[in-house]
Parts: structure tokens; sequence; C-alpha cells
């Protein structure tokens, strides 16, 4: 699937930037087109992958190029006023030669809140392809915050002051003398908002990649390489050549995927098999000059391999904790050496990944890579209506009434 991006607010563009970085690293790219906007001029700056001349500043007369420091409605009020600026920016995302365009946020930001919504309906309004978003719940302890527009890593995110979304001791005493920044409810009107304004919605909770008791600050890079890798996995899939896949997990499959309504769920598991390359720089070269075997592959281990993958996968790697059998559709991607490929151990995949759901016929693809170092499996799970976090967001969402 050919896609553009456009990521909104720090968190949101972050998570673009990591979609660069994972399109560039595979074999068979599937970006056309990354994106940023933000009223952080900082976070803009601090970018690596999205270009220069596609990243655009929103509300400066309003913000001075601060932020919005979590008021949302802030900055639906630069929303509306910088609608042309809006068009002028998504304009850059080539729509008619793009499978579908996907809006990227964190929806406790204000910016990543408000704004992405309207992106969302403008997008829908320009392109006939459908329009998804990925949205970052806030982490349940967080203390105030900019939804990810700092913690990354970076000292120019870093900034802001009081409940700056930091998640550690500093951030947390600033929050008490800082401004009064519902991250939640925030999240709970963004949500209901582009569910409505896009075709589908991908959720990712922060508390997912925050290890027991430590920072929020470590689980935002940590979660942006995970759903990039994921989401990169199932757009790469139908984009793949060389190799040829046995099956491929086309847009339209995808797109028919993502249809369901409500929310969506992405899960993901490896486990590490042996590809037949030399180890090290030299093994590396001899390996490019002289060509690598094919590993010999026990039929028993390729099966074990698939059949781990995909259990752990769809039970306790899901990008939001759900029941998987709420599920109504769902699409899976082998990414694996050729070699491990086997037709048993994916249908053998397969089958957990109807026995854990109960969605019948299953969508897949598979994505051979003679560099891959693991049998990795990834999940999208579309249709989800049972999930205690989006119960415990502000006033209750109900999923079944999403999308």
């Amino acid at each position: 699937m050919r896609i553009g991006v456009v990521g909104v607010g720090g968190g949101g563009s972050a998570l673009a930037d990591a979609l660069v970085a994972d399109d560039a690293a595979r074999a068979d790219g599937y970006l056309a087109a990354a994106v940023a906007l933000d009223t952080d001029a900082g976070a803009l700056a601090s970018l690596d992958g999205v270009a220069e001349d596609h990243r655009h500043l929103l509300g400066a007369v309003h913000v001075d190029g601060e932020g919005t420091a979590g008021d949302a409605d802030l900055a639906a009020e630069i929303a509306r006023e910088e609608r042309p600026e809006l068009r002028a920016a998504v304009d850059a995302v080539p729509v008619g030669s793009v499978d579908a365009t996907l809006v990227c946020a964190a929806l406790g930001g204000g910016t990543g809140a408000a704004v992405a919504p309207a992106v969302a309906d403008l997008l829908d309004q320009l392109t006939g392809s459908p329009v998804y978003a990925v949205g970052v719940l806030p982490g349940t302890e967080e203390a105030g915050g900019d939804g990810g527009a700092v913690g990354v890593g970076d000292p120019a995110r870093v900034k802001g002051g009081a409940g700056d979304g930091r998640g550690d001791e500093g951030a947390e005493a600033d929050a008490l003398d800082g401004p009064d920044r519902p991250l939640d409810s925030n999240a709970a009107g963004a949500v209901r908002a582009l569910a409505a304004a896009c075709d589908d919605l991908v959720l990712a909770d922060l508390d997912v990649w925050r290890a027991a008791g430590a920072p929020y600050a470590a689980a935002w890079p940590r979660l942006d390489a995970d759903v990039a890798a994921r989401l990169g996995a199932l757009f790469a899939a139908g984009e793949a050549s060389d190799p040829v896949p046995e099956r491929v997990l086309d847009a339209s499959e995808l797109g028919n995927t993502l249809g369901a309504g409500g929310v969506s769920v992405l899960g993901a598991a490896g486990t590490a098999v042996d590809n037949g390359r030399r180890e090290g720089v030299v093994g590396g070269l001899l390996d490019r000059i002289a060509g690598a075997d094919d590993p010999e592959v026990d039929e028993g281990e390729a099966v074990s391999a698939a059949a781990n993958a995909a259990r752990k996968a769809v039970t306790h790697r899901l990008s939001l904790a759900c029941d998987p059998t709420s599920a109504s559709r769902a699409a899976v991607v082998f990414h694996a050496p050729p070699a491990w490929l086997s037709r048993r151990g994916l249908e053998r995949a397969r089958g957990i990944v109807e026995d854990e759901t109960g969605v019948p016929q299953i969508r897949w693809g598979d994505l051979p890579d003679p560099r891959a170092d693991e049998f990795r499996v990834t999940v999208l799970l579309a249709g989800v209506t049972d999930c205690d976090r989006l119960d415990d967001l502000g006033d209750a969402i109900d999923p079944t009434r999403l999308g």
C-alpha cells in the first residue's frame, strides 16, 4: 500500500519521522510523502526524516512557536483560522498517486487532539482515497503534557515548562504549579473526532511501552519505532517484489480490513531465526560478493517459530489492551527469511490467529526478506469493540459507536 503521511503535533510528527526511517530501511518502500504540522517550532526543528520544506509551523500569531501547552480549545481555534495554511501544507501529499493517507497524532496534547481531526476532514475532501489515523493515547499516570511533543530524547522537545508530559519526577512536580492540562479529556474528544473524520482509527497506548515505574520519556521513542515498524510491515507487504511473496496482502485487502469501523489495534512479535548470513563487516562483504546460501531449515522448527510469534502477537503484544475476540476483521503479515516461510508454518500461524480472534478468513500476506533475523508476525485487528482503556477515558467511549 502506497501511503502519504501527515504528522500533527509533536507526538504525531515524531511518529511520522519514525515512518520515514522505517521506509528508508526497507527494500521495498511504501511512503510517497511525509508532512509535519506543529505549533512548536523547536519540535519541528528536531525532526530528522521529514524534509524541511515539508515542516509547517501553525499558530505563530497565537503562540509564537511555543506550542499550545495542551490547550485543545486554542488549537481548535488555530485550525479554524488557518485552514488555508493546512490545505497548503497537505498539498505536498500526492493524493492522486497514493492508496491512502495516514494522519498521525498523540491525542493527549492540544495540537494533536484538535488539529488532527481538522486535517483528516480536509484530506477526506481533497482525495477520493481512504484517510486513516493512528492516535497515541496518553499514559494513565502522565503529568500534564503536550501529548508527546517532548520526551522523545531530543532537548529541543523537552521545553515548555510545567506538565510537559515527560512523566518524570521533575515534570510531575512542575505540573503542580502549571496549567490544568486534561490529557484524558483531550484524548477522549480526539478519539471521537478522528473516528468520525477517518475511515479507520488505529490506537496505541503509551502505557504499553512504558516499563513499570519508569519515566514516560523513555517510552516515547520505543513507541515511535515499534508502531512505525508494525505499520510499515502492513504497508510494505503489498509493495514487495524481490523475493516474490507467496501471497501478497495488497492495498485493497488491507483497505477492506480497515473498513470495519470502530477502532483498530496492532500486534507484533518475533522469534529469532538463522538467516544464513555471515557475521561482522567481513562476513557481510563476503555475502555481497559471493552470495549467501539459504539456511537449511527443519520443517518442525519453521512451524514452531511461526506459531510462537503468532500467538504472542495476538495475545501479548497489542498496541492497545483489548479482547481480541471482539475484533470483526483481521489481517496478518509474516516477515522472515524465505527458507523459514514454510506453507505448513503459515497455515499453523493463521490458524492460531483465527482461534484467538474468532475471525474467519483472515487476510494475510508474506514478506520474504533474506536479511531478516527473526520470524516476525504483525497482526491488524479491526473493528475492536471491547477495550477497558477506552471506557476509562473521560466520559466512557463506546467503541461500538465509533466509525
